[in-house]
């Protein structure tokens, strides 16, 4: 009767943490619901955070879902560490041949991670060990001995730990000054730049993902390319569809305390294909790393790009020659134009998960419901990726040509880390 009640009270929390099927350390059919939760509260908690610049959550997600990765990695026997396949990560202690659970292992690691990205945050903390209380409970009561869960808490906590000491050599802080030289036509920070110096940050692999970038060539002359793109930025930004308005708005993805981010978007958006596919816990983690990865990977392209040609945003241009009182409809960031981000990033993820759920693939994305924002169904990943992109356009903030780049230099970065052996 006390177990039902449980149930029940779960069922009407709605989209909060679900019950655990029963454990099978080492099965290929292990339970992804463990890791879901975890992604979903991680979703929830960036709006806490405070001072992360957008581009850093990258890193949050990437190094979260390795984390969990490897906790299991060790532990079963079906899947292959990512340590020795990537930069700076050579060896991890293993636990293979001991009787170890992998959930509790899961379970520990992801909330090691989160404590450590969002435990200064508001009530972060408490939402952090209330879920980890919660499945642990949960496993308990499936009568696995007390001190295998405890011992697996503690590897989980272990490679938690490794990956953060890994995490913090991978020179994504940078205290260099950055003093751009002033040019026509070339983006300059106003008052500063933000995190311009995010390329150096190391790449997960030795071989770094390349692409060659044709920028825009600046001119203010009315038949030339780049006055023409802007121009349709202007053009659109004041003949916005309603449809047109929502996308913008839905994909806006702020670190404002309302939006996900864009990196916790595709985390929500996976956490509803894994649902959706009912994946295994090492096929649901395999996802999350590649998909993070390259994530993390476009953003080190992207900025790349932004501060090497330093292309001058739409407001400047169109506010100097167009119409000295036009706005965008959201938020220009600090950073250069060129490449577009969103579209970078976002079809980096696609790309990433089109690998492991195909082409065809269909989503329902309702990563903001809970603000009533109303869901979207896609016919497929890369259609998700095609108009988070284009939502900069209708957002007044990028020009038709860096999104497309975008999402050229988004498949290249994804490349990467189709060479990952993980899930065998």
């Amino acid at each position: 009767m006390r177990n039902l009640f449980i149930l029940l009270l779960i069922l009407v929390a709605g989209p909060g943490p679900q019950l655990l099927a029963k454990p099978n350390p080492g099965s290929k059919q292990e339970p992804a619901t463990i890791l879901t939760n975890w992604m979903d509260l991680q979703c929830r908690l960036v709006r806490n955070a405070r001072g992360v610049p957008h581009v850093a959550y990258s890193r949050h997600f990437s190094y979260s879902a390795i984390a969990a990765y490897e906790s299991m990695a060790g532990i079963d026997p079906a899947c292959k560490s990512i340590a020795g396949q990537v930069n700076g990560l050579e060896t991890l202690p293993s636990a293979r041949g001991k009787n170890l659970n992998v959930l509790a292992s899961v379970n520990a690691a992801y909330a090691h991670m989160l404590r450590h990205f969002y435990g200064t945050f508001g009530s972060s903390t408490g939402s952090i060990d209330s879920l980890e209380k919660m499945q642990a409970d949960l496993l308990a009561k499936q009568k696995i001995k007390g001190s295998i869960l405890t011992e697996s808490a503690d590897y989980g906590k272990k490679i938690a730990a490794l990956i953060l000491e890994w995490a913090a050599k991978d020179r994504s802080v940078s205290t260099k000054t950055y003093s751009p030289a002033a040019g026509q036509g070339l983006w300059m920070p106003s008052p500063t730049a933000a995190v311009p110096f995010w390329s150096e940050t190391r790449s997960f692999f030795s071989t770094k993902p390349a692409f060659t970038y044709q920028a825009p060539v600046y001119s203010s002359e009315k038949n030339t390319d780049f006055y023409q793109m802007a121009d349709e930025v202007y053009k659109t930004g004041v003949n916005l569809s309603p449809e047109q308005k929502a996308t913008a708005l839905y994909w806006d993805d702020s670190p404002d305390g309302k939006y996900r981010t864009v990196f916790g978007h595709w985390t929500h958006i996976l956490s509803g294909l894994i649902k959706q596919q009912k994946s295994s816990l090492p096929m649901a983690a395999t996802a999350f790393v590649k998909m993070s990865m390259a994530m993390q990977e476009a953003t080190i392209l992207a900025w790349e790009g932004k501060y090497q040609y330093r292309v001058l945003r739409p407001i400047n241009f169109i506010q100097e020659n167009i119409d000295k009182n036009w706005k965008p409809l959201i938020a220009t960031p600090n950073h250069p134009e060129f490449p577009a981000a969103h579209a970078t990033l976002s079809n980096a993820a696609a790309t990433a998960l089109c690998k492991v759920f195909g082409e065809k693939c269909s989503v329902v994305d309702n990563a903001y419901v809970d603000i009533g924002m109303k869901s979207r169904s896609y016919a497929s990943i890369k259609e998700v990726a095609k108009e988070a992109g284009y939502s900069r356009l209708y957002g007044g903030i990028h020009y038709r040509y860096s999104i497309e780049q975008g999402f050229l230099a988004g498949e290249a970065a994804a490349r990467a880390v189709e060479g990952l052996v993980l899930f065998l």
